[in-house]
């Protein structure tokens, strides 16, 4: 396998009993590569993205990550998570504290992380996503647009491998799509 593969996805299926949304798909993300996933809706876009985090196990075929089978009986899939941050379409359902600092620490301090480096990683994440001026307000009063940065800061401040984004936009206005757009371009060269 290249050593610059990311994601390789060799016939992959699921099925939702006798539904199948999934069949037979194959393909390899490289690092640092930007890809959408297009289709109409109840096509297996979010299913598909969500296999790649495993929050959903596929029926069949195999996903691996930087060479490692995470399909394979008995792999952690916590450990995966932590390389293979997630953001979701609707930030509210990502969103946990009622500050936005406070909210990007959540995932570090579950991982563990010492109060100094969760600190700086707070920080840097919200400079990263344009966000730092409004570390100590509410993320519930925030634009759609802002909280989907507050969203990725948390992902970014938890230092995974890659970011897998499920339509991170769509419940935006153009203006809020336009800054996750951005934030989304500014992390792919910085990170």
């Amino acid at each position: 396998m290249n050593g610059n593969v990311m994601f390789e996805v060799k016939d992959l299926c699921k099925s939702f009993g006798e539904l199948q949304v999934l069949k037979g798909l194959n393909e390899t993300f490289y690092k640092g590569d930007v890809a959408a996933v297009i289709g109409p809706s109840g096509s297996g876009k979010s299913t598909f993205i969500r296999c790649l985090n495993l929050l959903e196990q596929p029926t069949s075929g195999s996903i691996f990550f930087e060479g490692t089978d995470i399909t394979a009986k008995g792999f952690d899939v916590n450990k995966h998570r932590q390389k293979v941050g997630m953001v979701f379409q609707n930030p509210d359902n990502q969103i946990v504290a009622s500050v936005v600092e406070e909210d990007v620490a959540f995932g570090p301090e579950n991982l563990g992380v010492p109060p100094a480096e969760i600190r700086q990683r707070v920080d840097t994440a919200l400079h990263m996503v344009g966000m730092y001026d409004l570390r100590e307000h509410s993320p519930h009063l925030l634009s759609g647009g802002q909280k989907q940065r507050v969203a990725i800061a948390g992902i970014i401040a938890m230092m995974p491998r890659c970011i897998v984004l499920d339509e991170a936009t769509a419940m935006l206005d153009p203006r809020g799509r336009e800054q996750v757009m951005q934030t989304i371009h500014h992390l792919n060269k910085n990170m």
